[in-house]
């Protein structure tokens, strides 16, 4: 199943229903706390997402929910801490969904299976993706950036926040539908990539909205189009770079919420129906629109599957392109 932000609305609708048809017994015992494990460095836009929920969240739970940063190993240490937390819902995982069905199909030692050691219980936001290049580039959109690679001398580079990452394979997808003369530059993130965009290095780089949209709206760099069939409510403006001409670019970059394996259904729903309310709350939802992204309620069967049909679709990029890691 490919995510299309078309989906949202629906979705929110069915989690507010849900949340309306909740009683009482979805508020956690008073005086618990809720740890909500994020593997990945404060105040970067998984942290940042994260604590918008979480503030929200305690309300509903009737408890102080404590943001608990876990970065290093691509994620590996914030999965291990929550997989071997007790199930009882005092201890969840806000993962994104690179390491939830990426990292299965490209690391060969990875340490854990998301479908194995975690309970799903919902995807709460999802972010599109631009193609941003810089400003001297001379190209407005996705037709004149393949005119001007064709005429390039060299391949024309492009970065991204990895070998493998989400950006990487938004390029494969990219010169596989365009056939343009592109080269994929790895950096070490996304920061180090967009830097070197803007400073010339290296021509663009594929960035979530969250990190593209305060670029785009300073005008520091240009954005050429958005990866998917369906343009962005967060930036309506850019168009897709499927309705370009180039189909087959298209993926949603996300976050979810994740509990230990064995996790109850009693405790799954508690949480669930609680984020359903959270992502129905006004504030809640232009608060995240204003910094790109988009609230996208899944219920956690819905979740299961998403994981793993793109765990395969990710799995066969990643073999049909060669795409290893050390």
């Amino acid at each position: 199943m490919r995510l299309r932000l078309r989906d949202v609305a629906t979705r929110l609708l069915a989690g507010a229903l849900m949340a309306l048809a909740a009683t009482a017994s979805v508020a956690q015992p008073a005086g618990r706390t809720l740890r909500l494990v994020v593997p990945f460095a404060a105040g970067g836009p998984a942290d940042v997402i994260a604590r918008k929920i979480a503030d929200r969240l305690g309300p509903q739970l009737n408890t102080v929910v404590v943001v608990d940063s876990r970065p290093g190993a691509n994620g590996v240490i914030g999965v291990q801490a929550v997989s071997k937390a007790a199930a009882d819902g005092s201890v969840l995982l806000f993962a994104t969904s690179g390491m939830l069905t990426i990292s299965p199909g490209l690391y060969k030692d990875l340490s854990y299976d998301p479908l194995r050691d975690l309970t799903p219980i919902a995807r709460v936001v999802a972010n599109g993706s631009a193609l941003l290049v810089n400003k001297q580039v001379p190209a407005n959109n996705i037709k004149e950036f393949v005119a001007y690679a064709a005429k390039s001398a060299t391949p024309v580079a492009v970065g991204s926040a990895g070998t493998g990452n989400i950006t990487h394979l938004y390029l494969e997808l990219l010169k596989e539908s365009t056939r343009a003369n592109l080269v994929h530059v790895p950096y070490k993130g996304v920061a180090p990539a967009l830097a070197d965009v803007m400073g010339g290095q290296i021509a663009g780089v594929f960035v979530d909205l969250p990190a593209a949209l305060p670029l785009i709206r300073a005008g520091t760099v240009k954005a050429l189009g958005m990866v998917g069939d369906t343009r962005s409510p967060a930036a309506p403006d850019i168009p897709t770079i499927a309705e370009q001409g180039y189909p087959g670019v298209d993926g949603v970059s996300w976050f979810g919420i994740l509990g230990p394996a064995g996790m109850p259904s009693a405790a799954v729903d508690r949480v669930h129906a609680a984020l359903a309310r959270v992502l129905s709350e006004p504030e809640v939802v232009k608060g995240l629109q204003d910094i790109g992204s988009v609230p996208s309620l899944d219920t956690p069967q819905e979740m299961r599957k998403l994981i793993a049909d793109e765990q395969v679709r990710w799995a066969g990029l990643i073999k049909a392109r060669n795409i290893t890691v050390d």
